[in-house]
């Protein structure tokens, strides 16, 4: 399952949010946003968990990721904008059936519980600060576009990204994996897109 959000924000405007598929009757739309504080942008996902689909697909076993990437542009005069850089980070969302808990990993291993499902959303809008910004400051001007990708995994795919997560990235760079079976579970993650599931 995909959730695709985009917000693009220029160095000293305000934040411009455009919201992901509104549903009827939800209490918020997710959105993704970026502001500037002190030269640096924060990236702040909210609403993600308004819906309550999200919430049940924990609750039903299956972990979210969410894999956000923040793009430095360079506005040019020309036909494109310039690509000058980017920056990814990775967290994971689950529900702890045992302990009746949400468990939240952030990149670097960082990990955190909250007793309910609404404690979870509001760590999930805390604003991320990004150390990105533009080389040179000689009146030229760049803009942000931040995307925000939240899939669910299965327990495979849970255990190499927390590993990774962690600072373990041995089996996904020596080759030691079984490139079968990581060819089977991408057959079968497209299968299931396709599907619709």
């Amino acid at each position: 399952m995909r959730l695709p959000l985009h917000s693009w924000a220029g160095l000293g405007l305000i934040t411009l949010a455009i919201a992901a598929r509104p549903q009827l009757g939800a209490a918020q739309s997710p959105s993704l946003t970026v502001t500037l504080q002190n030269n640096l942008p924060r990236v702040r996902s909210t609403g993600l968990l308004a819906d309550g689909k999200f919430v049940g697909l924990m609750r039903s076993g299956f972990p979210l990721r969410l894999h956000y990437r923040l793009e430095l542009w360079h506005e040019r005069s020309s036909w494109f904008d310039q690509f000058v850089r980017e920056v990814t980070w990775d967290a994971v969302a689950r529900n702890d059936p045992l302990a009746d808990d949400f468990v939240l990993i952030r990149q670097g291993g960082a990990v955190s519980r909250y007793a309910t499902a609404e404690q979870l959303a509001v760590a999930l809008e805390i604003p991320y600060t990004v150390t990105l910004r533009p080389s040179s400051s000689s009146g030229a001007r760049y803009y942000f576009v931040a995307r925000l990708e939240v899939t669910t995994l299965n327990d495979t795919d849970l255990q190499e990204l927390s590993r990774w997560l962690s600072g373990d990235v041995g089996p996904a760079v020596s080759g030691e994996g079984n490139i079968g079976a990581a060819l089977a579970r991408g057959a079968q993650r497209v299968l299931v897109r396709l599907a619709g599931l």
